[in-house]
């Protein structure tokens, strides 16, 4: 079975809350990554937390975020190019609006697998694990 494209395409026109800046451009992300990328995004997120052994659930929901973004986005307008990773945004709510569209492109990429297994499954004439009867 062919895997799709690793990769995903969207567009963002967002005025952020804080400073009213204007966010628009299209991204390229990453919908699934390998190990190595999984592990570039565990260690991205350890350094944004700083080691604190218990970080406010505000930290953590910008190391989970700032660190996503990092190392999903393979392209972006120069906007999010000159931002240092996010850093030097004012508006919180554009960073998690990138990071919903992130979400948004690994669920559509599951399901596509999870199309794709079972229309393989249904050509061979196995059943689909997924539907009750094939339970």
């Amino acid at each position: 079975m062919d895997l799709p494209k690793t990769e995903s395409t969207f567009s963002i026109d967002h005025v952020g809350d804080t400073s009213g800046n204007r966010y628009e451009g299209t991204f390229v992300v990453r919908t699934v990554l390998n190990m190595g990328q999984k592990h570039q995004l565990e260690l991205e997120k350890s350094r944004l937390l700083a080691d604190f052994l218990n970080p406010t659930s505000e930290l953590s929901g910008i190391a989970l975020i700032l660190s996503n973004l990092r190392v999903k986005i393979v392209d972006a307008p120069e906007w999010w190019k000159q931002s240092n990773g996010g850093l030097n945004i004012l508006d919180e709510d554009v960073l998690v609006e990138l990071y919903k569209k992130l979400v948004e492109k690994e669920i559509e990429w599951r399901a596509a697998i999870k199309s794709k297994g079972a229309k393989v499954a249904s050509q061979e004439g196995t059943p689909d694990p997924n539907s009750p009867a094939g339970s």
